[in-house]
């Protein structure tokens, strides 16, 4: 869900110039299809901001139960360097919607840890 950037495009604004689809796939099943309760997984996550979408899904389908530890970097709206005199939010969640959602996790008894 993030972006790779061509060398040499700028970086100031979307560009449709040069983009590649890339296929994508579907972690939550792929958990499910890979492990099983007996392994012990560890997660580092960096989902570029999907995180506030992927881990409903990992707890509708259950497949959450499969990790056992994780750490996870939280995107959120800090200020990003991009084009001169600019400085645009790069994600839409908030810091506080970070912390929630950690909190939440350990609620539901998952060993998180914020990553960097």
């Amino acid at each position: 869900m993030g972006r790779i950037k061509v060398a040499g495009a700028s970086s100031c604004g979307p560009s449709t110039e040069n983009l590649h689809m890339i296929q994508g796939f579907d972690f939550t099943e792929w958990l499910k299809n890979m492990v099983t309760e007996k392994d012990f997984v560890v997660v580092k996550m960096d989902v570029k901001g999907t995180e506030f979408d992927l881990f409903p899904r990992l707890f509708e389908t259950g497949a959450i139960c499969l990790v056992d530890e994780l750490f996870l970097e939280c995107h959120y709206n800090r200020w990003q360097s991009c084009c001169p005199g600019k400085r645009p939010p790069k994600y839409q969640n908030t810091y506080g919607q970070c912390i929630h959602l950690f909190s939440s996790l350990r609620e539901s008894r998952v060993l998180v840890h914020q990553w960097w």
